[in-house]
C-alpha cells in the first residue's frame, strides 16, 4: 500500500507548514517520520495507517465505520457527482489562486472517509495540470482512518473543529460540506482573499425517506434558515447556488444510502426496516451552495 503524503520526506515539509499545535499553538516538526512533536513538546505519533490523531482525549461520535463505508459506496456509484463538479467549478471560477496558476490549499473540515475532498482534488488537478494541497480533517477517527487508507494524496487528521490545528491564513479554500462549522475558527486559519464553500440541505433533501422515518410528525419538515443565517453572520455571502436532481436507488444502494444519513437516528426500527425492504426508491438531493468570504475582504 502506498505510504501517505506525510510519510514521504520530500512532501512532508508543504503540510507541516500549515500546522500549529492545537494545545499551545506553536510551530510542530516531523521526528523520525514517526511523530508530530511541538515546541511546547507535545507531541501526536503517526498512525501506521498515514494519519496522525491530533486531539488530546479519545471522542465517541454517532459517526462509525459502517456509515462512512456506505457513504464512500454511495460516492463511487455517482450519487454525490453533480455535487464535487458543481463545488470544483465554483472554485475554478472564484479562487485568485487558481486563476493565478499557484498552489491551492484546500481544507475539508468534517470530511469524513475523504471521498468529497479526494473527487474534487482530481477534479481541480484535472482542469489545472497540478493537485493541489488537500487537507481533511473529521472528529470521527474511523472516517479519517479510512480516507488514509484509500487516498494516498493530501493531509489527513483527527482533530477538533474548535481547536483546528492549523496556523493562521493558511487556506485558499475551506470545504463544510453538510457538516457542523466553526465560523471563528475559519476565519483564522482562511487567507483575507479566501473562500468558504458550505453545503446546507434544502427542505426537499431526502424527502423520501423522511416521508417514511417521520411521517405526520413535526420532523416531517425541514428548514436551514438558521444555518444560512449563521453563515451570514460571520461571513460575507456573495453567492448562493442551488442544486436539485433526483437518483433511482435500488438496492444494494438504497440500503447505503439509509445507512449514511443521520435521519435514520431518529427513526424507529420498524421505519428503517421498511426503508430497508424497498426494491427501489427515487430520492431527492435539494441542496444548496453557499460562498462566503471574510468581511470586508
Amino acid at each position: 500500500m502506498p505510504q501517505s503524503v506525510l510519510l514521504k520526506e520530500d512532501l512532508s515539509t508543504q503540510y507541516l507548514n500549515l500546522l500549529r499545535c492545537p494545545l499551545c499553538h506553536s510551530p510542530m516538526e516531523l521526528i523520525h517520520k514517526k511523530s508530530l512533536i511541538c515546541h511546547g513538546n507535545h507531541c501526536f505519533d503517526l498512525a501506521k495507517q498515514g494519519y496522525v490523531n491530533l486531539l488530546s482525549h479519545g471522542v465517541k461520535t454517532k459517526y462509525n465505520k459502517h456509515l462512512f463505508e456506505a457513504r464512500k459506496q454511495l460516492t463511487q456509484s455517482g450519487f454525490f457527482e453533480p455535487l464535487t463538479e458543481a463545488i470544483s467549478q465554483l472554485i475554478l471560477a472564484c479562487s485568485l489562486q487558481a486563476q493565478q496558476g499557484q498552489e491551492l490549499r484546500i481544507l475539508d473540515a468534517g470530511c469524513g472517509e475523504g471521498s468529497h475532498l479526494a473527487d474534487i482534488q482530481q477534479k481541480l488537478a484535472q482542469s489545472l495540470g497540478k493537485e493541489p494541497y488537500s487537507v481533511g480533517m473529521d472528529l470521527a477517527k474511523e472516517g479519517i482512518q479510512m480516507a488514509a487508507r484509500d487516498y494516498t494524496t493530501g493531509f489527513w487528521c483527527v482533530a477538533d473543529l474548535a481547536q483546528c490545528p492549523f496556523g493562521e491564513e493558511q487556506f485558499d479554500v475551506i470545504l463544510n460540506i453538510l457538516s457542523p462549522a466553526n465560523y471563528s475558527e475559519f476565519a483564522r486559519i482562511l487567507r483575507d482573499d479566501g473562500l468558504v464553500i458550505k453545503v446546507v440541505p434544502e427542505k426537499d433533501y431526502l424527502k423520501e425517506l423522511r416521508e417514511i422515518f417521520f411521517a405526520q410528525t413535526d420532523k416531517q419538515d425541514y428548514s436551514n434558515k438558521q444555518t444560512v443565517e449563521l453563515f451570514q453572520n460571520h461571513l460575507e455571502l456573495f453567492q448562493t447556488v442551488p442544486l436539485h436532481y433526483s437518483l433511482l436507488l435500488e438496492q444494494p444502494l438504497l440500503s447505503s444510502l439509509v445507512q449514511m444519513t443521520p435521519l435514520a437516528w431518529g427513526a424507529s426500527e420498524a421505519q428503517i426496516q421498511e426503508a430497508l425492504n424497498l426494491k427501489s426508491l427515487n430520492i431527492t438531493v435539494a441542496l444548496t451552495i453557499l460562498l462566503g468570504k471574510k468581511r470586508g475582504k
